[in-house]
């Protein structure tokens, strides 16, 4: 007996779930937050932002950047966007709309749980200083701030200039976008 002519649609629902178990698969090993190169680049240029994030980020954005539970990733592919993710008008969390973003930024009241965008490094800086570590926000001397964005950007790819990024020249260093 042939399955093949007498029952076709067992062939087609066998066909389906071999094809989600390889989707699946790719999704196992498809790597969350920065790579091991990115981190070794990131730790070459800024030793103390990779120490200060170890130590402040890591546990809510997890070791890779990745991103735990409701912390947004940090770094690798998709990290760093320049609006956050949780707004748009269409109900899907990818979409954004850039007016709709201006109009919210219009009318959020002082203090309401949303970001402003990042498009550099100055822009990190200014959130990641008054809004992290989540549980001590503010906290952390300027210096640990600015060595934490050293170390974001390095794994995201940009080439530090010569002394770092600091006060001096954030505004003119852009989030690489992976």
């Amino acid at each position: 007996m042939s399955y093949g002519t007498a029952h076709p649609e067992k062939s087609v629902v066998g066909g389906v779930f071999i094809l989600g178990g390889l989707v699946l698969l790719g999704c196992a090993v498809t790597q969350l937050g920065a790579t091991a190169a990115d981190l070794v680049r990131a730790n070459d240029q800024a030793a103390a932002g990779a120490t200060t994030y170890a130590a402040e980020c890591a546990k809510c954005h997890g070791q890779r950047g990745e991103g735990l539970a409701s912390a947004p990733a940090l770094m690798g592919p998709g990290a760093l966007p320049v609006y956050p993710r949780n707004s748009g008008g269409s109900g899907d969390p990818g979409f954004i709309d850039g007016q709709q973003l201006q109009i919210e930024a219009q009318a959020r009241p002082a203090g309401a749980a949303w970001r402003d965008p990042i498009r550099n490094a100055q822009d990190l800086y200014s959130y990641t200083s008054t809004h992290m570590p989540q549980s001590h926000a503010g906290e952390l001397k300027p210096g640990d701030y600015w060595a934490v964005v050293n170390f974001l950007l390095a794994a995201q790819g940009a080439t530090l200039p010569a002394g770092g990024i600091g006060p001096a020249n954030a505004s003119s260093i852009q989030i690489p976008r992976r």
